[in-house]
């Protein structure tokens, strides 16, 4: 056991300073799981805040980790008027099942025109001008709901650190981009950035200064000054450079600087793979933020770049806690402390937050290895292998439509099709030369000179021209396909934006796609894979939870004897190789276009499971 010289608090300064430390902070954050370690189920929470409560203070002198996160997941959420996008949750007990997470029900809150009003009244004004015809709910019972919530947020810190669990966490914000993807959906938002940049930078302006206002007037309610800053969707994942340096880089600054300047400690949470983002942090202050990655990330390149400027925190993967043993979680966690922590300026968490369903003996190893493992000096361990970079070549585009939609000339590929379809063109042969350039496009991602917003914004017109397309397309319906592919996203998860993208490459590749939607039951699956003969099955997850809901299909398929001779794929950001083997699929990806490429090979002549 170390011996510790530090409380908690002077632990966790010393460890964004860049100081030395006792020992590194240990900690999950940790939400949803401990109703369940708790016995009780996500319903019973909501509708039981001191039980909620009861069961955050209980999980934390169980584990005894250093800070909880927030006193009380459930009503009081992200207290504050407008620090985000006012999208609607659904819950456990009302809109999902008992024990299911809480999801968002993402869908379009302002129509695109509306970016010149929100740049004319700035966020505020917009919202309260606008809420209630978004929402169908009064004004007047949101800001009572969130006097209620800063409330009970306040009176549950001090009743959870009466029971000696300090909290650490005074506000949740959306990043300026984050809260404008969520109002108008990923895909929207998108096309958004592509068709209409300028009308969106004006509206980000105009709202900066009110999510920064709201943050730190909740901070100052609490008297707890960290600011948890939501960054998803301007990453490097999503986005290439000359994106995010327009639409979040700047407006980034902007809050750590009014953070720092209020006292405020901002915790950029960064969710997907920033990696290519990560350079322009140290251009931030040393020593006054922290750095938190979710595990897409590679933490030990972020080390690399932001050791002795930046503090990280991280990043104990999701499956690694809910699939793994306590001998996996305990090696992982001595790697961190051992090339993370070296020179200080680390903290031991989960990768983003603690999976619900994480294994009670995996969460003991974490923190106790947390708590106990001093670390090798010098320790490097082995290197991590270099991020591969697909070498592809590219085919010249064949046609018109396809060169045009492989070159993101979206208005020339509408335009292009029409003429064609004027001149008699056989539409199957429009139809084949937007695939070749939807090829292209996948080609071009894989090899990371496109990313996923080319993929978006290319899929978008390539529906919109196959709609335009359907009638005479059916007329000649008795044209062959790569076959049938049934795919969608398991019981108990209702996200949907990585299966719709791999959905429109497989349409373009030339499946015929049985698509079932989000929230699938296993029977649904086996119905469709029987009804339609498909050989291929496609799953995607967003939520550790639906690893039991894949499983569950494809042991369904092979109770009804239809697993043999099928090829069963899936994806998403919790998913890993174990996770695949867990499940029992046959392949895993992250990459849309390779999960395309996946299924053509195993439908070619000769190729069998």
């Amino acid at each position: 056991m170390i011996e510790e010289t530090m409380n908690v608090l002077e632990r966790m300064q010393a460890a964004i300073a860049i100081e030395p430390v006792d020992r590194h902070p240990v900690f999950p954050i940790m939400f949803t799981a401990p109703v369940r370690l708790y016995g009780m189920t996500q319903g019973e929470a909501w509708r039981d805040h001191a039980r909620a409560r009861e069961a955050m203070v209980w999980c934390y002198r169980e584990y005894g980790y250093d800070v909880l996160s927030k006193p009380n997941y459930y009503y009081p959420m992200l207290p504050g008027t407008f620090c985000g996008a006012p999208v609607r949750n659904l819950i456990p007990g009302r809109q999902l099942p008992e024990d299911a997470l809480y999801q968002i029900d993402e869908r379009v809150l302002f129509p695109r025109e509306d970016y010149g009003k929100i740049a004319a009244l700035g966020w505020n004004v917009y919202w309260e001008e606008n809420y209630e015809a978004m929402s169908g709910k009064s004004w007047e019972k949101l800001v009572a709901m969130q006097e209620f919530s800063n409330r009970f947020y306040g009176e549950d810190m001090k009743l959870c650190e009466e029971e000696g669990a300090p909290v650490f966490l005074g506000v949740a914000v959306d990043s300026v981009v984050m809260a404008f993807s969520l109002c108008r959906t990923l895909v929207e938002f998108t096309r958004d950035l592509y068709e209409a940049p300028d009308q969106v930078e004006a509206a980000m302006r105009a709202s900066v200064d009110d999510l920064i206002a709201n943050a730190i007037q909740v901070c100052r309610n609490n008297g707890k000054m960290t600011a948890f800053i939501v960054l998803e969707r301007g990453s490097g994942f999503y986005y290439p450079l000359e994106l995010f340096e327009r639409f979040e880089w700047p407006f980034l600054q902007a809050y750590v600087d009014a953070f720092i300047a209020e006292g405020i400690l901002p915790w950029m949470h960064f969710d997907t793979d920033w990696g290519m983002n990560l350079p322009h942090l140290k251009r931030l202050p040393r020593g006054k933020c922290v750095c938190d990655l979710d595990g897409m990330t590679d933490i030990f390149q972020a080390k690399e770049i932001l050791g002795g400027h930046m503090c990280i925190s991280g990043d104990v993967p999701a499956a690694l806690l809910t699939l793994g043993s306590p001998q996996d979680v305990t090696a992982y966690c001595r790697r961190l402390i051992d090339e993370v922590g070296e020179g200080g300026g680390f903290m031991l968490t989960s990768g983003c937050e603690c999976p619900v369903n994480v294994r009670p003996e995996n969460l003991r190893a974490m923190v106790e290895t947390g708590r106990t493992y001093r670390g090798k000096k010098g320790a490097s361990g082995a290197p991590l292998p270099a991020a591969e970079r697909l070498e592809v070549k590219v085919a010249k585009p064949q046609g018109k439509i396809a060169e045009a939609l492989s070159g993101l000339e979206f208005d020339a590929v509408k335009e292009l099709a029409k003429q064609a379809v004027e001149e008699g063109m056989d539409p199957m042969r429009i139809l084949d030369e937007c695939r070749a350039g939807m090829e292209i496009v996948g080609e071009l991602y894989s090899g990371g000179e496109y990313f996923l917003a080319e993929l978006i914004i290319a899929g978008e017109i390539f529906k919109e021209v196959v709609a335009d397309l359907e009638a005479m397309l059916v007329e000649g319906s008795d044209r062959s396909t790569l076959g049938p592919v049934v795919i969608g996203t398991p019981r108990g998860d209702i996200h949907d934006i990585g299966k719709n993208i791999v959905v429109t490459l497989l349409r373009a590749a030339g499946f015929e796609v049985h698509d079932l939607g989000v929230d699938v039951a296993p029977e649904d699956f086996v119905g469709e894979v029987s009804a339609s003969g498909a050989r291929v099955v496609a799953m995607s997850a967003l939520i550790t939870t639906t690893f039991d809901s894949m499983r569950e299909v494809v042991e369904s398929l092979a109770e009804s004897g239809l697993r043999q001779g099928r090829f069963v794929i899936i994806g998403g950001g919790p998913t890993t190789p174990e996770v695949r083997d867990y499940v029992g699929a046959d392949a895993w990806t992250l990459n849309p276009k390779q999960g395309a490429d996946l299924c053509r090979e195993f439908l070619r002549p000769g190729a069998s499971r």
